[in-house]
C-alpha cells in the first residue's frame, strides 16, 4: 500500500515583503523551467523556505528550502538534513509540484522517495482509514508539503553479500 504524507505548509520568503510580489513572466523560474504555478515560481525565485506542519500547529515538522535551482528538505523543524538535488517538476491532474526525486542506496530494491512542495490546482479531498487518519480537504492555491515513500521494485529481491 502506497502512503502519501501531505503536511500543512506555510510559504516564507526570503524577499523584501514591503510590496506586492511581481508577477512571474511564463516560462521563468530558477531552473529554467515553470512549474505551471505563478506561487511556486515566486518561491523557486526568491529562494524561500517553506514550513510544513503536520501534528502540531506549533512545532514544524519539515523545512523545505529553495536555492537556486535546489531544494534542501529538513525533517525534525530543520534539524536534521533529509534530501538534496537539484528542482524538477512533477504535476499531476490536481496538482502542480515542483522537488526532488532521490534514490536511497540503502535500499536498492525500492524505487525512488521525492519530496514535493506542491500547489493545489483543483479542489483535493482525501480519507483513509488508518488509526490517526489523514482526512484533509485543499482547496485550489493551497501549498502543501508532500512526500511519497520509496516503493519496493517488481521482481526478485536482489541478493546479499555477507562479511
Amino acid at each position: 500500500m502506497k502512503r502519501k504524507v501531505f503536511i500543512a505548509a506555510l510559504a516564507l520568503s526570503a524577499c523584501d515583503q514591503a510590496g506586492p510580489p511581481p508577477e512571474a513572466r511564463p516560462g521563468a523560474s530558477a531552473v529554467g523551467a515553470s512549474s505551471g504555478s505563478a506561487q511556486l515560481d515566486q518561491l523557486m525565485k526568491t529562494d524561500a523556505s517553506v514550513v510544513g506542519y503536520l501534528y502540531s500547529a506549533d512545532t514544524p515538522y519539515i523545512v523545505a528550502t529553495f536555492e537556486n535551482g535546489t531544494l534542501l528538505w529538513r525533517s525534525q523543524g530543520g534539524a536534521h538534513a533529509v534530501a538534496q538535488g537539484r528542482i524538477s517538476t512533477i504535476n499531476q491532474s490536481d496538482r502542480s509540484c515542483v522537488g526532488l526525486e532521490q534514490k536511497n542506496p540503502t535500499m536498492p530494491a525500492h524505487g525512488p522517495e521525492r519530496f514535493l512542495v506542491c500547489e493545489a490546482t483543483l479542489p483535493i479531498k482525501h480519507s483513509n482509514s488508518l488509526p490517526r487518519s489523514q482526512d484533509y480537504s485543499l482547496s485550489a492555491g493551497t501549498l502543501f508539503l508532500e512526500y511519497d515513500p520509496a516503493l519496493r521494485l517488481t521482481g526478485p529481491t536482489p541478493p546479499t553479500q555477507s562479511t
